[in-house]
């Protein structure tokens, strides 16, 4: 119902409390008059303003309090003229908190919200039952069911998501592609491929751009020295050295392509090189694939390096068709000679027992390719061409098909070779070895090494005749060789003895004898040298018909004598003296160094 306030009746001289609403009577308000809250509820239930002016409920000094227009039904909170529907304005001087609309309510099961709606959308700001976060909400069905849009918890997250679930994050934006845009550039979040992007396939994605300082992408995987001179990558590593500094254990770099060729380039200003694999071969070079211009490895079997070629079918295959030299080694320090080291370091069989030799093969095509010709190196423990560490040279190579050591350097360096030795020059130096043959006999048998045939009864030492010669050069016997078909040597032990002297004068030697072989040697020397003798070496039991050899290891003292001296050979029995006269046949090898 609606009544007029003229029509209330007056309870005038009454007490002003709390619990009055007062009403004013008249213009000049001098009457103080009320109604009672609870007479006032019993008469109505609503008030109607007299005119358009509409309602207003204010304190005395009329500056707070409610109105409600009377033209649009706007209400205005200590506004008298509200200008939108709910016009609220502070009460600068209320010491009561900031708010300025508080709705509350002391169920927390219960919901709590401010909805914005027009016919078509409907918004609301809700604490749901149960829940601390504030959410803003949106329905299609005009409030029937809501779906949540932006969620804030009491410490300050803020998501934008449907869940109603704890947030863990500052900032949680979950469900669509995230854009930051200015006109019409901007750089895309898209959630669905963990990507950040520009939202034009062809605009340049910028980092640090402008503040320049440095970049790190993940734990320390890939660190950007952001240096406007001179910037770095580093990957593995927070202090790059060079414009890629890559650092790291195992394999450092792997490169995997998606075809047959995988290819990396390296350019300067004025050329490219290229490192790649392709198929089954590993190229650097000039060009990109297996070209004859690339060193080329190939990965098959055991592997192949090859140089001039594309196809290497050796361990090391270099070829050319240029006038250019395969291969040239220097050393241009001076800590050591160059050194180039050819070594078989297991036999044919592995390990260490049977031919561990090292070779350097020469071959041409002869119908086949690669047919052996020359094979020149060190032989060791080869059943097949003996020796121990000689030098050899095996004519049609250790591999072909009928080789031949047709010359061998020994490691005392005697040259052994099949065929003649031949100088065009004038004078030759060296180590040089000649063999002398001679025969004698009688009974003081001294005698000449060099002279064919001694005289038939060779006189000694101090005879007119005594037979000896001049050394031209150094040199030492190496081999003595003596035989006899003389039957008076049977059973008989022989002395052979070499004497090298310095010519000296004595007065007391006749004229037109030698001086310096001693007068009387003795029978047989405890040791040499003695009296002009520098050595000697024994024949015990001497047969005929036999060949007897004895090498320069079997002699007591020494075989070498100097440039200059006389030498002569004496063969004798022990004491000395020969019982008989017999007939010998010597062959002595005697080595010469000409300097």
């Amino acid at each position: 119902m609606s009544i007029q306030l003229s029509n209330l009746t007056e309870k005038l001289a009454a007490n002003v409390v709390d619990s009055d609403i007062f009403l004013i009577s008249d213009s000049t308000s001098a009457n103080d008059n009320k109604i009672t809250r609870s007479e006032l509820s019993k008469s109505f239930n609503s008030f109607t303003a007299q005119n358009s002016s509409g309602l207003s409920f204010y304190e005395s000094a009329g500056s707070y309090g409610l109105s409600i227009s009377g033209v649009y039904g706007f209400v205005g909170i200590n506004d008298l003229t509200p200008y939108v529907s709910l016009d609220v304005s502070d009460n600068v001087t209320s010491t009561n908190g900031s708010g300025q609309i508080r709705m509350s309510t002391a169920n927390s099961g219960r919901k709590i919200g401010i909805s914005l709606s027009d016919p078509n959308v409907y918004y609301q700001f809700s604490k749901k039952p149960n829940d601390t976060k504030l959410y803003l909400e949106s329905s299609v069905n005009g409030g029937s069911t809501f779906t949540n849009l932006l969620v804030v918890d009491q410490s300050g997250r803020f998501a934008i998501t449907d869940s109603t679930g704890a947030l863990t994050r500052k900032f949680l934006c979950s469900g669509e592609i995230i854009e930051f845009q200015n006109s019409g550039n901007s750089i895309l979040f898209d959630p669905y491929n963990n990507e950040i992007r520009t939202n034009a396939t062809d605009e340049v994605l910028l980092l640090n751009y402008n503040n320049l300082g440095d970049i790190k992408i993940g734990n320390n995987v890939i660190y950007v020295d952001n240096d406007l001179v001179f910037p770095k990558v580093g990957i593995g590593t927070v202090n790059p050295s060079a414009a890629l500094n890559v650092s790291g254990s195992g394999i450092v770099i792997r490169v995997d392509g998606s075809t047959n060729n995988s290819t990396i380039a390296v350019g300067n200003t004025s050329n490219s090189g290229y490192f790649g694999i392709i198929n089954n071969k590993i190229y650097i070079g000039p060009s990109r694939g297996d070209s004859a211009g690339n060193i080329i490895y190939n990965n098959a079997g055991f592997g192949s390096l090859g140089l001039g070629t594309e196809n290497p079918q050796y361990k090391f295959d270099v070829n050319t068709i240029s006038d250019q030299t395969i291969a040239h080694f220097a050393n241009t320090g001076t800590a050591k000679t160059a050194e180039i080291i050819i070594a078989a370091n297991k036999a044919l069989g592995g390990g260490d027992t049977g031919p561990r030799n090292s070779f350097v093969t020469f071959s041409r095509f002869d119908s086949t390719v690669d047919t052996d010709k020359w094979s020149i190196g060190n032989i060791y423990n080869d059943t097949t061409f003996g020796g121990s560490d000689d030098l050899v040279f095996i004519k049609d190579g250790y591999f072909g098909a009928s080789p031949n050591v047709v010359a061998k350097l020994s490691t005392a360096g005697s040259l052994d070779i099949d065929g003649s030795y031949t100088s065009n020059n004038d004078y030759c130096k060296g180590r040089f070895v000649q063999v002398y043959q001679t025969r004698v006999t009688g009974y003081d048998i001294y005698f000449n090494p060099l002279y064919p045939n001694s005289n038939s009864n060779p006189s000694g030492h101090n005879s007119i005749y005594a037979p000896f010669t001049l050394t031209n050069f150094p040199g030492r016997v190496e081999r003595v060789m003596i035989t006899t078909s003389d039957d008076a040597v049977a059973g008989y032990d022989y002395r052979f003895e070499i004497s090298a002297i310095t010519q000296i004068y004595n007065p007391a030697t006749p004229d037109q004898y030698v001086s310096g072989f001693s007068i009387s040697p003795p029978s047989d020397p405890a040791a040499y040298p003695t009296s002009g003798i520098i050595g000697a070496t024994y024949f015990r039991s001497i047969n005929d018909n036999i060949t007897y050899v004895k090498t320069r290891a079997n002699f007591t003292g020494t075989t070498s004598f100097s440039s200059g001296q006389l030498l002569q050979y004496r063969l004798c029995e022990f004491n000395g003296t020969k019982t008989d006269p017999i007939n010998f046949t010597v062959v002595t090898t005697i080595s010469y160094n000409i300097t």
